[in-house]
């Protein structure tokens, strides 16, 4: 185990006495020197328990919808529509499709993955898994001096899912960018609640000419909670992180739908780039055996004149099926696929759930 740093507190005061020719006046200077003891806190991840429903949710929203915003935004915006369509707080292993007009330009983005609501949530404890990673500890200078202290975690409570909706009268809302109003309503939020944190932050607005004309944000408010020091076994078997962490008590069986396939597309497209051509691939066969995802996925390519002419795509199509809560003694497969779209990296032999789940945030 590294040593810690003790973060500490120096403070200098200068008295100066000025004199002058028509009397003296006293002044006096302070300077002050100091480390963020914020630095020292880690915390404690949560688990969120997550009920997942068994239909998925589809939901697409047009070029003219999407005007204006980023491929993440794009993406972020497609699975707001779906969440709200489907009543739910997040939305599992999203799959994203896209379609292009004869121009080649973005015409519409569709989405389709599990609804879910997360129904509570509680500190991880040791008694979840003996497995969990030690984590690494940093080292800083005070005053050139090496000095160590004590760890102080803290745990986190988070409340049920609050709603705000901005009045066209709020900071002049009509007339802002999307990007201020939500920084102003994540504040207000986070103000009204009295909360240090928001989890799974949503909104909707609508924008009218680049300007914001209405305004609905949606999160869980969390609190630190629980300051205390933390014991050498506990650090050694909970993966405490310097930020914030949910992880979503929850899991799947994968069950194949099909013997592999291999599948031969024209690209019929002389500009069509590799990632656009393995989206597209992945996407038809998907949908061809109502798929969640492939198993084992290969992409083969045909080139003319440097310019691929055919893709195909080999796999074992696949679905998730019986959804439940995630208990130690689970084996989970190593190709994980977390919650919104990301994906883990894969690991040669197979873990203990929780030791996988907790590695996915310490590669973030």
């Amino acid at each position: 185990m590294k040593k810690y740093v003790l973060a500490s507190l120096v403070f200098m005061a200068v008295a100066l006495t000025l004199t002058s020719c028509g009397g003296s006046s006293k002044m006096t200077v302070a300077t002050s020197t100091h480390v963020d003891l914020a630095r020292s806190i880690r915390y404690i991840p949560t688990l969120a328990n997550v009920q997942v429903q068994s239909t998925k949710v589809t939901a697409t929203m047009t070029a003219t919808e999407l005007a204006g915003l980023n491929a993440e935004q794009k993406k972020q915006a497609v699975v707001a529509k779906a969440v709200a369509a489907a009543q739910a707080d997040v939305l599992i292993v999203p799959t994203f499709t896209t379609k292009k007009d004869a121009e080649g330009k973005l015409a519409s983005m569709t989405v389709t993955g599990y609804p879910a609501k997360i129904s509570s949530f509680r500190s991880l404890s040791i008694a979840d898994s003996p497995f969990l990673n030690q984590v690494e500890a940093k080292q800083d200078k005070v005053s050139g001096r090496m000095v160590v202290n004590t760890m102080t975690v803290a745990e986190m409570e988070y409340g049920p899912k609050i709603t705000l909706t901005l009045s066209p009268s709020d900071i002049g809302l009509a007339g802002q960018t999307e990007q201020k109003v939500l920084a102003y309503a994540k504040e207000k939020l986070l103000r009204q609640e009295k909360a240090d944190v928001l989890y799974e932050p949503q909104y909707t607005a609508t924008i009218v000419d680049g300007k914001v004309s209405t305004f609905t944000l949606t999160a869980f408010p969390g609190r630190y909670a629980k300051y205390r020091t933390i014991s050498t076994s506990e650090m050694e078997r909970l993966n405490v992180s310097t930020k914030p962490t949910v992880l979503y008590n929850t899991t799947a069986d994968i069950k194949a739908v099909s013997p592999r396939v291999q599948l031969k597309f024209a690209t019929n497209n002389a500009t069509i780039k590799e990632s656009e051509v393995k989206e597209v691939a992945r996407a038809t066969a998907m949908a061809k055996y109502k798929a969640d995802f492939l198993l084992n996925e290969t992409f083969y390519f045909d080139y003319a004149d440097k310019v691929i002419t055919h893709v195909t795509i080999c796999g074992t199509p696949a679905v998730y099926t019986n959804w439940r809560p995630l208990k130690d003694g689970d084996i989970v497969d190593t190709r994980l696929m977390g919650l919104n779209g990301a994906a883990a990296e894969v690991e040669e032999q197979p873990k203990s759930f929780l030791d996988i789940i907790i590695g996915l945030f310490k590669k973030k």
